[in-house]
């Protein structure tokens, strides 16, 4: 599970816990061929000199190299991804 902490300089937190399960399911739509299809079309739609190929998405997006990326996330349980304070106060921490 990927848990992320927000605090606000007006002591306003938010702890918000992901599960792989959901991870796995939300790469299962990106990987999907209609998505690929809608991305390729959003990023294409105001470059008309130099087009981004379709062969691009299918390489980033493949599913099942993002399933071997969260099975192997599971075998890193403590991590810490991010921390950052921002200069407004805002502390990002993200842990696996």
């Amino acid at each position: 599970m990927i848990t992320i902490k927000i605090k606000t300089p007006n002591k306003i937190a938010i702890l918000l816990p992901v599960p792989y399960t959901i991870l796995k399911a939300s790469s299962s739509i990106l990987a999907s061929k209609k998505f690929q299809k809608q991305m390729h079309k959003w990023a294409n739609q105001d470059l008309e000199h130099k087009p981004i190929p379709a062969a691009l998405f299918n390489t980033l997006l493949n599913k099942q190299l993002m399933n071997e990326v969260i099975r192997e996330l599971g075998n890193h349980k403590g991590t810490v991804l991010v921390d950052v304070k921002l200069h407004d106060g805002t502390v990002v921490h993200v842990k696996l």
